[in-house]
Protein backbone atom coordinates (compact mmCIF):
# COMPACT_ATOMS: atom_id res chain seq x y z
CA UNK A 1 0.00 0.00 0.00
CA UNK A 2 2.87 2.38 0.77
CA UNK A 3 4.25 1.83 -2.74
CA UNK A 4 0.91 2.78 -4.29
CA UNK A 5 0.77 5.96 -2.19
CA UNK A 6 4.30 7.03 -3.19
CA UNK A 7 3.62 6.44 -6.89
CA UNK A 8 0.32 8.28 -6.65
CA UNK A 9 2.10 11.33 -5.21
CA UNK A 10 4.62 11.31 -8.05
CA UNK A 11 1.97 11.00 -10.74
CA UNK A 12 -0.14 13.72 -9.10
CA UNK A 13 2.74 16.21 -9.18
CA UNK A 14 3.40 15.40 -12.84
CA UNK A 15 -0.16 15.33 -14.14
CA UNK A 16 -1.62 18.09 -11.96
CA UNK A 17 -4.11 15.65 -10.42
CA UNK A 18 -5.65 14.48 -13.67
CA UNK A 19 -8.36 11.89 -13.19
CA UNK A 20 -7.58 8.26 -13.84
CA UNK A 21 -7.78 7.02 -17.43
CA UNK A 22 -6.06 10.11 -18.75
CA UNK A 23 -5.85 10.37 -22.54
CA UNK A 24 -2.20 9.30 -22.82
CA UNK A 25 -0.51 10.73 -25.92
CA UNK A 26 2.08 8.59 -27.69
CA UNK A 27 4.48 8.54 -30.64
CA UNK A 28 8.24 9.11 -30.58
CA UNK A 29 8.11 11.81 -33.26
CA UNK A 30 5.42 13.74 -31.41
CA UNK A 31 7.11 13.34 -28.01
CA UNK A 32 10.28 14.94 -29.37
CA UNK A 33 8.20 17.95 -30.41
CA UNK A 34 6.64 18.43 -26.99
CA UNK A 35 3.52 16.50 -28.09
CA UNK A 36 2.52 19.45 -30.26
CA UNK A 37 1.02 17.25 -32.98
CA UNK A 38 -2.53 18.39 -33.65
CA UNK A 39 -1.98 18.65 -37.44
CA UNK A 40 0.51 15.86 -38.16
CA UNK A 41 -0.43 13.17 -40.69
CA UNK A 42 1.02 9.81 -39.60
CA UNK A 43 0.21 6.61 -37.69
CA UNK A 44 0.39 8.23 -34.24
CA UNK A 45 -2.58 10.42 -35.15
CA UNK A 46 -4.62 7.63 -33.50
CA UNK A 47 -3.46 9.25 -30.26
CA UNK A 48 -3.31 12.97 -31.12
CA UNK A 49 -5.95 13.69 -33.78
CA UNK A 50 -7.61 10.89 -35.72
CA UNK A 51 -8.06 13.20 -38.73
CA UNK A 52 -4.30 12.77 -39.31
CA UNK A 53 -4.79 9.13 -40.33
CA UNK A 54 -6.57 10.13 -43.53
CA UNK A 55 -3.46 10.38 -45.75
CA UNK A 56 -2.02 6.95 -44.92
CA UNK A 57 -1.79 4.97 -48.18
CA UNK A 58 -0.36 1.65 -46.96
CA UNK A 59 -1.04 -0.73 -44.09
CA UNK A 60 1.10 0.64 -41.26
CA UNK A 61 1.91 -0.75 -37.80
CA UNK A 62 3.90 0.66 -34.90
CA UNK A 63 4.91 0.22 -31.27
CA UNK A 64 5.76 2.81 -28.62
CA UNK A 65 7.31 2.79 -25.14
CA UNK A 66 7.85 5.52 -22.56
CA UNK A 67 9.48 5.33 -19.13
CA UNK A 68 8.22 8.26 -17.09
CA UNK A 69 10.91 9.81 -14.88
CA UNK A 70 13.00 6.61 -15.17
CA UNK A 71 10.65 4.79 -12.78
CA UNK A 72 9.84 1.26 -14.04
CA UNK A 73 6.34 1.27 -12.51
CA UNK A 74 5.45 4.39 -14.52
CA UNK A 75 5.90 2.82 -17.96
CA UNK A 76 3.55 3.52 -20.84
CA UNK A 77 3.35 1.04 -23.71
CA UNK A 78 1.29 1.44 -26.88
CA UNK A 79 0.72 -0.04 -30.30
CA UNK A 80 -1.22 1.00 -33.38
CA UNK A 81 -2.33 -0.31 -36.76
CA UNK A 82 -3.73 1.68 -39.71
CA UNK A 83 -5.49 0.02 -42.64
CA UNK A 84 -6.57 2.04 -45.70
CA UNK A 85 -9.98 1.03 -47.00
CA UNK A 86 -12.41 2.27 -49.63
CA UNK A 87 -13.13 5.89 -48.80
CA UNK A 88 -10.97 6.19 -45.70
CA UNK A 89 -8.54 4.70 -43.17
CA UNK A 90 -9.30 2.50 -40.15
CA UNK A 91 -7.08 2.66 -37.08
CA UNK A 92 -6.68 0.34 -34.10
CA UNK A 93 -4.68 1.26 -31.01
CA UNK A 94 -4.03 0.16 -27.45
CA UNK A 95 -2.21 1.62 -24.43
CA UNK A 96 -1.10 0.21 -21.10
CA UNK A 97 0.13 2.37 -18.23
CA UNK A 98 1.25 1.30 -14.78
CA UNK A 99 2.19 -1.95 -13.07
CA UNK A 100 0.55 -4.91 -11.33
CA UNK A 101 -1.03 -2.95 -8.45
CA UNK A 102 -2.23 -0.02 -10.55
CA UNK A 103 -2.73 -0.01 -14.30
CA UNK A 104 -4.82 1.72 -16.95
CA UNK A 105 -5.61 0.19 -20.35
CA UNK A 106 -7.34 1.64 -23.40
CA UNK A 107 -8.32 0.11 -26.74
CA UNK A 108 -9.43 2.44 -29.53
CA UNK A 109 -11.05 1.92 -32.93
CA UNK A 110 -10.81 4.90 -35.30
CA UNK A 111 -12.01 5.90 -38.75
CA UNK A 112 -10.69 8.85 -40.78
CA UNK A 113 -11.12 10.17 -44.30
CA UNK A 114 -10.41 13.11 -46.58
CA UNK A 115 -13.19 15.43 -47.75
CA UNK A 116 -11.66 17.02 -50.80
CA UNK A 117 -7.95 17.91 -50.88
CA UNK A 118 -7.82 20.25 -47.85
CA UNK A 119 -10.13 18.86 -45.15
CA UNK A 120 -9.94 15.64 -43.15
CA UNK A 121 -11.93 14.36 -40.18
CA UNK A 122 -11.73 11.37 -37.86
CA UNK A 123 -13.56 9.77 -34.95
CA UNK A 124 -12.55 7.10 -32.41
CA UNK A 125 -14.41 4.90 -29.93
CA UNK A 126 -12.43 3.87 -26.82
CA UNK A 127 -12.79 1.15 -24.20
CA UNK A 128 -11.05 1.97 -20.89
CA UNK A 129 -10.19 -0.42 -18.07
CA UNK A 130 -8.76 0.69 -14.72
CA UNK A 131 -7.44 -1.90 -12.24
CA UNK A 132 -6.18 -1.32 -8.69
CA UNK A 133 -4.64 -4.18 -6.70
CA UNK A 134 -5.02 -5.25 -3.07
CA UNK A 135 -8.78 -5.86 -3.50
CA UNK A 136 -9.60 -2.34 -4.64
CA UNK A 137 -11.15 -3.78 -7.80
CA UNK A 138 -11.51 -2.55 -11.38
CA UNK A 139 -13.71 -0.33 -13.52
CA UNK A 140 -14.48 -0.15 -17.24
CA UNK A 141 -15.93 2.69 -19.30
CA UNK A 142 -16.36 3.92 -22.87
CA UNK A 143 -15.42 7.28 -24.41
CA UNK A 144 -15.42 8.89 -27.83
CA UNK A 145 -13.01 11.38 -29.40
CA UNK A 146 -12.94 13.24 -32.71
CA UNK A 147 -10.85 15.69 -34.68
CA UNK A 148 -10.48 17.70 -37.88
CA UNK A 149 -7.58 19.17 -39.90
CA UNK A 150 -7.94 21.86 -42.53
CA UNK A 151 -5.33 23.37 -44.86
CA UNK A 152 -6.21 27.05 -44.58
CA UNK A 153 -3.66 28.16 -47.18
CA UNK A 154 -0.76 26.35 -48.79
CA UNK A 155 1.54 24.90 -46.06
CA UNK A 156 -0.63 26.24 -43.19
CA UNK A 157 -2.81 23.66 -41.42
CA UNK A 158 -5.17 24.19 -38.50
CA UNK A 159 -6.54 21.39 -36.34
CA UNK A 160 -9.00 20.73 -33.53
CA UNK A 161 -9.52 17.67 -31.34
CA UNK A 162 -12.07 16.84 -28.63
CA UNK A 163 -11.70 13.94 -26.19
CA UNK A 164 -14.62 12.62 -24.12
CA UNK A 165 -17.30 15.25 -24.86
CA UNK A 166 -19.86 13.13 -22.95
CA UNK A 167 -17.86 13.47 -19.68
CA UNK A 168 -17.95 9.74 -18.99
CA UNK A 169 -17.92 8.79 -15.31
CA UNK A 170 -15.14 6.65 -13.90
CA UNK A 171 -16.99 5.96 -10.65
CA UNK A 172 -20.18 7.02 -8.91
CA UNK A 173 -18.23 8.04 -5.82
CA UNK A 174 -17.73 11.82 -5.74
CA UNK A 175 -18.76 12.06 -9.41
CA UNK A 176 -15.24 11.26 -10.67
CA UNK A 177 -15.06 11.47 -14.45
CA UNK A 178 -12.60 10.76 -17.24
CA UNK A 179 -11.13 14.12 -18.31
CA UNK A 180 -12.78 16.09 -21.10
CA UNK A 181 -9.96 17.66 -23.12
CA UNK A 182 -10.03 20.14 -26.01
CA UNK A 183 -6.98 20.79 -28.20
CA UNK A 184 -6.46 23.20 -31.06
CA UNK A 185 -3.54 24.63 -32.99
CA UNK A 186 -1.75 25.10 -36.26
CA UNK A 187 1.37 24.05 -38.16
CA UNK A 188 3.38 25.74 -40.87
CA UNK A 189 5.67 23.92 -43.27
CA UNK A 190 8.47 26.35 -44.14
CA UNK A 191 10.04 23.93 -46.63
CA UNK A 192 10.37 20.21 -47.22
CA UNK A 193 12.84 20.26 -44.30
CA UNK A 194 11.22 22.41 -41.56
CA UNK A 195 7.84 22.14 -39.78
CA UNK A 196 6.71 24.31 -36.85
CA UNK A 197 3.67 23.40 -34.72
CA UNK A 198 1.86 25.27 -31.95
CA UNK A 199 -1.15 24.07 -30.00
CA UNK A 200 -3.07 24.66 -26.81
CA UNK A 201 -4.69 21.97 -24.67
CA UNK A 202 -7.50 22.57 -22.16
CA UNK A 203 -8.86 20.07 -19.68
CA UNK A 204 -12.16 21.64 -18.64
CA UNK A 205 -11.12 21.32 -14.96
CA UNK A 206 -7.54 22.58 -15.31
CA UNK A 207 -5.55 25.51 -16.61
CA UNK A 208 -4.64 25.61 -20.30
CA UNK A 209 -1.39 24.03 -21.53
CA UNK A 210 0.60 25.56 -24.40
CA UNK A 211 2.94 23.49 -26.55
CA UNK A 212 5.26 24.18 -29.47
CA UNK A 213 7.48 21.90 -31.55
CA UNK A 214 9.95 22.11 -34.40
CA UNK A 215 11.11 19.36 -36.78
CA UNK A 216 14.16 19.74 -39.03
CA UNK A 217 15.16 17.20 -41.68
CA UNK A 218 18.95 17.30 -41.68
CA UNK A 219 19.32 14.95 -44.66
CA UNK A 220 16.82 12.61 -46.28
CA UNK A 221 16.74 9.87 -43.62
CA UNK A 222 17.57 11.91 -40.47
CA UNK A 223 15.31 14.28 -38.49
CA UNK A 224 16.01 16.46 -35.44
CA UNK A 225 13.22 17.69 -33.16
CA UNK A 226 12.73 20.01 -30.16
CA UNK A 227 9.68 21.00 -28.16
CA UNK A 228 8.50 22.96 -25.15
CA UNK A 229 5.37 22.89 -22.99
CA UNK A 230 3.83 24.79 -20.09
CA UNK A 231 1.85 23.97 -16.96
CA UNK A 232 4.00 22.20 -15.89
CA UNK A 233 7.04 23.55 -17.73
CA UNK A 234 8.79 20.85 -19.78
CA UNK A 235 11.32 20.55 -22.58
CA UNK A 236 11.81 17.78 -25.11
CA UNK A 237 14.16 16.71 -27.87
CA UNK A 238 14.62 13.78 -30.20
CA UNK A 239 15.67 12.46 -33.58
CA UNK A 240 14.22 10.21 -36.24
CA UNK A 241 15.69 7.82 -38.79
CA UNK A 242 13.96 6.39 -41.87
CA UNK A 243 15.36 3.26 -43.48
CA UNK A 244 13.68 0.90 -45.94
CA UNK A 245 10.06 0.60 -44.74
CA UNK A 246 10.93 1.47 -41.13
CA UNK A 247 10.76 4.72 -39.16
CA UNK A 248 12.63 4.83 -35.85
CA UNK A 249 12.13 7.71 -33.42
CA UNK A 250 13.93 8.32 -30.12
CA UNK A 251 13.16 11.23 -27.81
CA UNK A 252 13.07 12.41 -24.21
CA UNK A 253 11.15 15.01 -22.27
CA UNK A 254 12.40 16.75 -19.14
CA UNK A 255 10.27 17.81 -16.14
CA UNK A 256 12.00 20.41 -13.96
CA UNK A 257 11.09 18.51 -10.76
CA UNK A 258 10.81 14.83 -11.72
CA UNK A 259 13.50 14.58 -14.41
CA UNK A 260 13.75 12.73 -17.73
CA UNK A 261 11.20 10.54 -19.50
CA UNK A 262 12.72 8.70 -22.50
CA UNK A 263 10.49 7.59 -25.38
CA UNK A 264 10.89 5.15 -28.26
CA UNK A 265 8.73 4.25 -31.25
CA UNK A 266 9.08 2.12 -34.37
CA UNK A 267 6.81 2.17 -37.43
CA UNK A 268 6.71 -0.27 -40.33
CA UNK A 269 4.86 0.31 -43.63
CA UNK A 270 3.75 -2.72 -45.63
CA UNK A 271 4.53 -1.27 -49.06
Amino acid sequence: MKKIFVLFCIVSISLKLYAANENYLFGGRQAGMGNAAITLFDLWAVSHNQAGLARIDNITAGVYAENRYLIPDLTLGAGALAVPAAGGVFGLSFTHFGYSLYNENKVGLAYSRMFGERFSAGVQLNYHHLSIGEDYGSKSSVTVEMGVIYELIENLHIGFHLFNPTRTKIADYDGERIPTIMRGGFSYTFSDRVIFIFETEKDINLEAVYKAGLEYRVIDPIYLRVGVGTNPMSNSFGFGLEFSNFQLDLSSSYHHILGYSPQFSLIYQFK
